[in-house]
């Protein structure tokens, strides 16, 4: 099971905690690919593009990040956020057995 919690901290900072994997078939399995990109485009795009600050572990099966952007990126972070909750949000959905969404 994969477990994924986006805690909103402030305007411009963010706990992201995503763990587990949603099967035994590392390297297999659609569901941990789909949440492994989104996770990945989500942390190396707002690093690149908000100038994002990471303390914590990305590593496979457990993301455990404080996320923090420059106070001027915060309405950008937001709505990139958004973006992402609603895509982790729609494999949890279709994919219940395997995804939970805090």
């Amino acid at each position: 099971m994969i477990s994924i919690c986006f805690s909103e901290l402030a305007s411009n900072k963010l706990k992201l905690s995503i763990i587990g994997h949603s099967s035994t078939d590392k390297g297999n399995d659609i569901v941990c690919s789909a949440v492994s990109a989104l996770t990945q485009t989500f942390v190396r795009g707002i690093e690149k593009n908000l100038k994002a600050r990471f303390k914590g572990e990305f590593l496979s099966g457990n993301c455990n990040l404080s996320i923090e952007v420059p106070k001027e990126n915060s309405e950008k972070f937001k709505i990139i956020c958004d973006i992402f909750k609603d895509g982790f949000s729609k494999i949890s959905e279709s994919y219940p057995e395997q995804v939970k969404m805090n």
